[in-house]
């Protein structure tokens, strides 16, 4: 019976601890999670935007430029600042 109570006592603090820490930070990230994920798509996007104009030789306009505006970012003393 104790083990029992035990058990579920335990099972539940881990779920608690599951649902207050990692999940919510996952779901709910922070400004600084949200520009770090912003900042690895810009990379990915410029990325993205050199292998096209070197494979079709055509060139959208400035790689930077494009993929900051999708993704409100501005360049700022060499750091990605967001404009959010």
């Amino acid at each position: 019976m104790i083990g029992r109570v035990l058990t579920i006592a335990i099972l539940l603090a881990a779920g608690y601890w599951y649902w207050t820490g990692p999940y919510q930070k996952q779901h709910n990230p922070d400004s600084k999670q949200q520009l770090q994920r912003a900042i690895e798509g810009m990379r990915e996007c410029i990325r993205g935007k050199n292998y096209k104009a070197g494979a079709t030789g055509v060139s959208e306009g400035n790689a930077e430029e494009i993929c900051a505006e999708k993704f409100n970012l501005y360049l700022y003393e060499g750091e990605w600042r967001s404009s959010q």
